[in-house]
């Protein structure tokens, strides 16, 4: 994540959460536009090869997890995320 040990050891539990989650978020957006550069080569090489009549779009031939729109990223809401701080700082406890 790149937090230097002083500034981790400053924080509290809310604001590493929020720190954990802008960095995991970067790096999902980075996993999948390397996905989707892969993607796009694969599917410009195979279609090269193929037919014109054989041929179909990118998103039908090489589908990915993220295309079906499944996904919902929802924020939580103080409840949930006064449920996550407790469950943490019982793990800190013990």
């Amino acid at each position: 994540m790149g937090i230097r040990p002083a500034e981790f050891e400053q924080m509290t539990p809310a604001e590493f959460y929020y720190a954990w989650a802008g960095w995991s978020r970067r790096e999902v957006e980075r996993e999948q536009q390397a996905w989707e550069r892969t993607r796009w080569e694969v599917w410009i090489l195979t279609s090269i090869q193929l037919d014109k009549k054989d041929r179909k779009p990118m998103l039908e031939m090489f589908p990915l997890p993220w295309d079906k729109g499944d996904i919902e990223e929802r924020e939580l809401t103080i409840e949930e995320r006064t449920e996550r701080v407790k469950q943490l700082m019982q793990c800190i406890e013990k």
